[in-house]
C-alpha cells in the first residue's frame, strides 16, 4: 500500500510542483484546500475546506489518516492553530512546514545565515516574517509532546513553473520586449531554490532518518548579485541585458517600485540541508525551465500597471 501525503495547499506554485513531484513518486496524495482551483493531477484527492474554520477542518478531516504531512499554505497562526487541532497525529511519522528566509533578523547578522541565528522581525519582511517564527514555535511546541517528527524548512526565493508571482517573469518580459531592467544601486546579493528542488528535498526528507525537530535552510548554493541574476535571465531569453542602476532613495523612489525584491543581501548557509541531499539543479537549467514554462503561459500573467510607469519615471529622474 502507498504512503499517504497530505499537502496543505497544493493547487499553486510550490503546492503545485510537490504535489507532482510526491504523486509521481507514487505516494497516495491528498490536497487540502479551498476548492478555488481545481488538481490537474489525476489520481490526486482533493479535500475541499476553509483552514480558518476549525469546524471545517475537523469535519473535513474526520476519520483521515497520513503518514506525512506538508503545509504549504500557511496564513496566520490561527490555521496552524486549527490543523494541530483538526488532523489527527497517531499515524502522522513526519510534519514538513515550509517556513521562510523571512525569520532571520538580517540588520542584526551576517551572511550567510544559519539555522541557528535568532531569529526576529526584520523590518523587510515585518508582519511575514514573524507570523513565520510564530508558526514555527506553535508547530514545535505542539509536535515535541507527539511521535511525529518535525521539519522546518526555510527557502529563500523560490522560482520556477507556475509562478504567477511577478519575479523572474517580469524580467523574462522585460528582455523579450527589449525594455531596460533596473536594479538597486546597491546590486544586493540573492539566493534562490527551484521548485522541483524544494520537492526532491522533501521527499529526501521523508526518507531519511532525522531528529524530531529538523530544522534546515534549502536553496542554490550558488548565490548571485542582482546584476549575474538579471545576466542569466538575458542568457536564458537569448537577449543582451540593458541593465540600470538606481539609487532609488535620491529619487524618491521605493525599490519594489521597480525591482521584485527587497534591498538586502538574502544568503543562507546550506552545509546542514547539503550534508543530506546534493542533487541541486543547475541554475541556468532552472532558469530554462521557467522561462519555457513563462512563454507557453504568458497571456495568463496579470502584470502591475504601474511597472512601466514606474521605470519610465525613474529613467526621466536619473536623466536630469
Amino acid at each position: 500500500m502507498s504512503e499517504k501525503v497530505l499537502v496543505l495547499g497544493g493547487s499553486y506554485f510550490v503546492g503545485r510542483k510537490i504535489v507532482e513531484y510526491l504523486h509521481k513518486m507514487k505516494y497516495d496524495v491528498s490536497v487540502l484546500n479551498r476548492g478555488t482551483r481545481t488538481i490537474p493531477n489525476p489520481g490526486v484527492k482533493q479535500i475541499i475546506c476553509d483552514r480558518s474554520d476549525l469546524d471545517s477542518m475537523k469535519a473535513a478531516l474526520k476519520d483521515q489518516r497520513f503518514d506525512y504531512v506538508i503545509d504549504v499554505s500557511w496564513q496566520d497562526l490561527s490555521w496552524v492553530r486549527n490543523t494541530c487541532e483538526a488532523l489527527s497525529f497517531q499515524t502522522v511519522r513526519k510534519f514538513v512546514f515550509i517556513s521562510s528566509s523571512a525569520v532571520y533578523d538580517v540588520d542584526s547578522l551576517k551572511i550567510p545565515f544559519q539555522e541557528d541565528n535568532t531569529l526576529g522581525e526584520n523590518k523587510y519582511w515585518t508582519f511575514y516574517g514573524k507570523g513565520k517564527i510564530d508558526a514555527e514555535n506553535y508547530y514545535s511546541n505542539f509536535l515535541s509532546a507527539t511521535s511525529t517528527d518535525l521539519i522546518i524548512l526555510r527557502p529563500p526565493y523560490i522560482f520556477g513553473e507556475y509562478n504567477y508571482a511577478q519575479r523572474e517573469s517580469l524580467i523574462f518580459r522585460q528582455l523579450m520586449e527589449d525594455k531596460p531592467v533596473a536594479i538597486p544601486k546597491s546590486n544586493p546579493k540573492l539566493q534562490f531554490l527551484y521548485t522541483e528542488d524544494l520537492a526532491d528535498i522533501i521527499f529526501c526528507l521523508l526518507n531519511s532518518s532525522l531528529s524530531n525537530i529538523f530544522i534546515a535552510n534549502v536553496g542554490n548554493q550558488l548565490n548571485v548579485t542582482s546584476r549575474e541574476w538579471i545576466e542569466t535571465c538575458a542568457q536564458v531569453v537569448g537577449k543582451i541585458p540593458e541593465i540600470i542602476e538606481v539609487d532609488y532613495a535620491k529619487i524618491g523612489k521605493n525599490v519594489r517600485d521597480f525591482y521584485p525584491f527587497f534591498d538586502y543581501d538574502n544568503v543562507l548557509d546550506l552545509s546542514r540541508i547539503h550534508s543530506i541531499w546534493n542533487k541541486e539543479t543547475d541554475f541556468t537549467e532552472g532558469l530554462k525551465h521557467a522561462y519555457e514554462w513563462f512563454r507557453t503561459n504568458r497571456s495568463e500573467m496579470v502584470f502591475k500597471k504601474n511597472v512601466d510607469q514606474n521605470l519610465y519615471e525613474i529613467i526621466a529622474a536619473m536623466s536630469v
